[in-house]
């Protein structure tokens, strides 16, 4: 039987999302639905008497600062004193794409100073990798072959791999900006947090609970050898682990394109891990992050059975 061909630019968005999918199962109190932002009243479309409504309609109190709110979600998490005592983190999880009907497992291990190293094996596309030893990012996928990541792309995945980013967000951001208060379509409230890369990648958007502090969900752009591509996270089911808080469910997605649900299945910590994991495989031939400098990929023969 004759297997179905998914085209190259299908392939490179399955290997991009399981390499994104290491965006950190940190402790989140997600809800089933994106916010939705409160649009604004064109001004042609105020009534004449808009000028003295306003003049009556009391000022807005000024917005939290986003560090407090960050702070305040790691306190609501576990506090940091639990950060401090995870040295290392093993997780294994499922993967399942949805409406591609395609399914498959995932691996990552963590240690304390950023250092992580992921695999993810999905039904008809492969194996895809990759791995950060505080210095080299580096991926690998059935698409482009090995590569060390450069720029923008490496600095985007870098931001988005941090297990505990609310509370180590000053390590990868300039600024941490609250854009305002939006409403899940659930009713609950929501705050929005953005940071700022300090090393020229893209901001991450952070929902907070208004009312347990919670992280809700994270939006950003990985930037990727396709260009930059908008996605996002949802968590649900969280659990205390070592006295802190993460996601056991989360959903992802790259907007308009492909959605990816995983599920954790073991969460270990303070495991042994080989600090190898994480370093370049130098022994195999790196692919250039160039694109337009990479060989030619052939398509697979066809196989009849």
């Amino acid at each position: 039987m004759m297997r179905p061909r998914r085209s190259r630019r299908t392939r490179s968005l399955f290997s991009f999302v399981a390499l994104a999918g290491v965006l950190s199962f940190t402790s989140a109190c997600s809800k089933d639905d994106p916010a939705k932002a409160e649009s604004d009243v064109p001004a042609d479309a105020q009534p004449e008497d808009a000028g003295k409504e306003a003049e009556d309609t009391p000022a807005k109190p000024d917005l939290p600062e986003g560090a407090s709110l960050l702070a305040k979600h790691v306190e609501a998490a576990g506090g940091a004193e639990a950060i401090a005592s995870f040295e290392s983190i093993l997780i294994e999880g499922t993967v399942d794409t949805g409406k591609q009907k395609l399914e498959g497992t995932s691996k990552l291990w963590w240690k304390k100073g950023g250092s992580f190293y992921l695999e993810q094996n999905i039904e008809g596309v492969g194996m895809s990798r990759a791995g950060y030893d505080g210095e080299t990012m580096w991926t690998e996928d059935p698409i482009s072959g090995l590569r060390k990541l450069e720029g923008k792309e490496a600095v985007s995945y870098i931001q988005n791999s941090a297990m505990f980013p609310a509370h180590d967000w000053q390590q990868h951001f300039a600024a941490a900006n609250t854009k305002g208060k939006q409403t899940l379509d659930d009713g609950t409230e929501v705050w929005e947090v953005e940071l700022v890369s300090e090393a020229d990648g893209p901001p991450v958007t952070m929902g907070f609970d208004t009312t347990t502090g919670l992280l809700s969900f994270m939006k950003s752009k990985q930037v990727t050898a396709m260009g930059e591509m908008p996605f996002e996270a949802y968590a649900e089911g969280y659990e205390a682990k070592n006295g802190y808080q993460f996601a056991m469910k989360k959903r992802s997605s790259v907007t308009g394109l492909l959605e990816l649900t995983e599920e954790i299945t073991k969460f270990e910590v303070n495991v042994e891990i080989d600090d190898q994991m994480f370093v370049f495989p130098n022994t195999r031939e790196a692919v250039p992050a160039d694109p337009t400098k990479q060989p030619p990929v052939e398509a697979p023969a066809e196989t009849t059975g």
